[in-house]
């Protein structure tokens, strides 16, 4: 059994909910030593995808993550949600991918795999992740449910028919097994996300679901993927007024202002210690702690149906 702790680095403030120049260096200075001290003290080592952006702005993130020993891969370069992969053409996904690999792999080596900016792909994402050297994506959330409570909610729709074991994507639908070179892997879920997002708005929840994930698991051999963002251990100003990115009235009363609420709950040191709390359960059950590259690895030799 194979459990992928995975990690999206970026310069977005939860607090201000937008992207935000000091967030990336309190992600350097307090966020990554936070979350690398528990990842240390339970010697596992863990997928972290950075956005190209971040990492011209704090190179020392990528140093630090990479001299930790845990894997570096690709988040886009602008984590704007106004450049979402699943908006762009064929064309732009390729330019967007290549201005953030280049960041990257000049800081960290070469890096093959992907995980898009708020979870939003289309089927020329595949394409482009091809013709960019990448091997793996873990974009989709199968059978997860955010309703209006996210960007690109509508297209997220479809994660609810998408194969949960992970597969390769067929071009003509992201949603759907078919001949690409990519694997996806899947981040798991059943109806709510497991993600730092749900352990911290209700760790009674995610410990729910955490069963049920766990017990498919053990029964289909399916891995666990948990995603979980360094600037969630980062202390929450709550005096601070977040700013607007909802372009219509539902976007930004469920998208903005409820979601941006929830994410307040439990930052900070609380948000570390949660994160701890998974990785124990994860370890009581016994499972092994692989990055997305040495998950890939692992079925070379026995290749998914």
């Amino acid at each position: 059994m194979y459990f992928l702790m995975t990690n999206d680095v970026e310069s977005f403030s939860i607090p201000l909910n937008r992207m935000d120049e000091n967030t990336a260096n309190d992600v350097y200075r307090i966020g990554l030593p936070r979350l690398l001290d528990v990842y240390s003290k339970h010697d596992i080592k863990c997928t972290f995808y950075f956005t190209g952006e971040l990492a011209e702005k704090s190179p020392e993130s990528l140093e630090l993550v990479r001299d930790h020993g845990h894997d570096i891969g690709c988040h886009g370069y602008d984590h704007s949600h106004l450049l979402a992969f699943d908006s762009m053409t064929l064309e732009q996904q390729k330019a967007e991918l290549k201005k953030a690999k280049s960041v990257i792999e000049n800081i960290a080596g070469k890096i093959t795999d992907f995980r898009a900016p708020a979870l939003r792909i289309n089927e020329s994402t595949i394409k482009a992740l091809e013709d960019m050297g990448f091997r793996t994506d873990s974009s989709i959330s199968s059978q997860r449910f955010d309703g209006p409570l996210t960007f690109g909610s509508k297209r997220k729709l479809k994660w609810l028919t998408a194969p949960r074991m992970p597969y390769h994507p067929s071009y003509s639908s992201v949603f759907k097994r078919g001949g690409s070179k990519i694997l996806e892997i899947p981040i798991s879920a059943f109806i709510f996300s497991y993600i730092g997002t749900t352990m911290r708005v209700s760790p009674a929840v995610l410990r729910g679901l955490e069963k049920l994930l766990f017990a498919e698991s053990t029964r289909t051999g399916k891995p666990i993927v948990f995603l979980f963002h360094p600037n969630e251990c980062l202390d929450a100003n709550s005096a601070v007024i977040p700013s607007r990115r909802g372009g219509n009235a539902i976007e930004y009363v469920f998208a903005d202002v409820i979601r941006h609420e929830l994410k307040m709950h439990n930052m900070g040191i609380r948000a570390a210690r949660l994160v701890d709390d998974v990785i124990k359960r994860a370890k009581g059950k016994g499972f092994e702690f692989v990055t997305a590259d040495e998950y890939r690895k692992t079925l070379l030799s026995s290749p998914l149906p």
